[in-house]
């Protein structure tokens, strides 16, 4: 059965929905892909509904093509949207998000959501200064009595948790006691000590009750666990992150060649 567009959501409704902000920075296509989000997650567009063809929603919206068509594709991208030949462009039947990191670029958490278009933020779980433990002064080259600030957070996606990370940074380069919006590689890059390099090790683990309950999952469940040392462009270590992916949202993409 081919999916038509649902006649129970108004179409002059929708389009006031997805209309994008007149007083945003933001890309145009950037704000189509988190309005359509928002469609789905608050039930304007449902499973199996059919969007109206790309040119219409572009001639509505005042926008390209291009422009719609690259918002459609970054929640194709993550599953919630589907193109099937001769149907058009329908919302998935299943609307949990696939997240596809690529390893082989060096992106922030916030800075790979944004370049989706999409909304994430994060839960502080702990923010502390403190003396580093033997293994933090062995991987960020520091001395047992120097100190370092911690920052463990829940970062989420679309209201639903995505990982736990455990970050740890020399006092020394940098203070992170105050209030961090969302990511920590922006600050970092304000002081120009951003992570440019990093070598990662990855591991499956399964979910213990304590991490099962940060990420929303059953205990025992699969996650991917992340282990990263990040330098500077003087190749100093600037940061070490453990981060605990939930192994149903996330899969890992390594570009070669």
């Amino acid at each position: 059965m081919i999916a038509q567009f649902n006649p129970m959501v108004s179409a002059d409704n929708l389009i006031n929905f997805l209309r994008p902000s007149g007083d945003s920075s933001e890309s145009l296509y950037k704000q189509l892909s988190r309005s359509l989000n928002s469609a789905i997650q608050e039930g304007i567009l449902k499973p199996g509904d059919a969007l109206m063809p790309e040119r219409d929603l572009a001639s509505n919206l005042k926008m390209s093509r291009i422009t719609v068509r690259k918002a459609i594709d970054q929640l194709v991208e993550i599953g919630m949207l589907i193109k099937r030949q001769g149907a058009g462009t329908i919302v998935s039947e299943n609307v949990d998000l696939i997240v596809h990191k690529n390893l082989s670029s060096l992106n922030s958490f916030t800075a790979d959501m944004k370049k989706r278009g999409l909304e994430s933020y994060s839960r502080i779980i702990l923010r502390e200064e403190g003396k580093a433990s033997a293994k933090e002064a062995l991987i960020l080259n520091l001395n047992e009595d120097d100190f370092v600030h911690r920052l463990n957070r829940v970062r989420y996606l679309v209201n639903e948790p995505l990982l736990y990370e455990i970050a740890v940074i020399p006092a020394s380069i940098i203070s992170i006691t105050s209030a961090i919006d969302n990511s920590l590689y922006e600050l970092l890059e304000s002081k120009k000590i951003n992570p440019v390099t990093a070598k990662q090790n990855i591991h499956a683990i399964i979910a213990d009750d304590n991490l099962a309950d940060k990420l929303e999952v059953n205990s025992g469940s699969a996650i991917l666990f992340v282990e990263r040392r990040g330098k500077d462009a003087n190749g100093r270590v600037v940061e070490y992150t453990q981060s605990y992916y939930r192994g149903d949202r996330y899969d890992y993409v390594v570009e070669l060649g």
